[in-house]
């Protein structure tokens, strides 16, 4: 028998969105509940989780060491990491987007869903669509 192909929908949270499901209650976090209960596919990179260890570090969030890498884990676990092959440049205004493409790439995914302007203006790339958190949630409840 071969193997079953999945068919849950694949996305890449951008690390503005992993923040957001961090911290506040919305549309972030119910697509990260979505994942727990194994409805969705999350993907992500080591240059992602990086990313991401970086901005919670900043003195807004107020967060010690121990808290930066019990969420950094969390992260690491629930969603796949995945380790990109291609890289590309397409987002010159904010080349740290990138990785974000390079990652939904690797992965196959559906959907990035995304809070920057930088990747919402793409709408779309190789196929995979660029959306907000509601968007998505919107398109699901459909």
């Amino acid at each position: 028998m071969g193997e079953k192909k999945s068919l849950k929908i694949k996305i890449v949270f951008d690390t503005n969105v992993l923040i957001s499901a961090w911290f506040w209650a919305g549309s972030e976090s119910e697509l990260i509940d979505l994942v727990e209960e194994g409805a969705l596919e999350g993907y992500t990179s080591l240059q992602i989780l990086d990313e991401l260890r970086e901005a919670f570090e900043y003195p807004k969030f107020k967060l010690q060491r121990n808290e930066i890498e019990t969420i950094y884990d969390y992260y690491a676990l629930l969603l796949k990491v995945v380790e990109p092959e291609h890289r590309v440049n397409i987002v010159f205004e904010d080349s740290e987007d990138n990785k974000v493409l390079e990652c939904a790439i690797e992965a196959g995914a559906d959907f990035i869903v995304s809070g920057g302007r930088h990747l919402l203006n793409l709408k779309e790339f190789k196929g995979i669509r660029i959306v907000r958190a509601r968007e998505l949630l919107e398109e699901l409840a459909q």
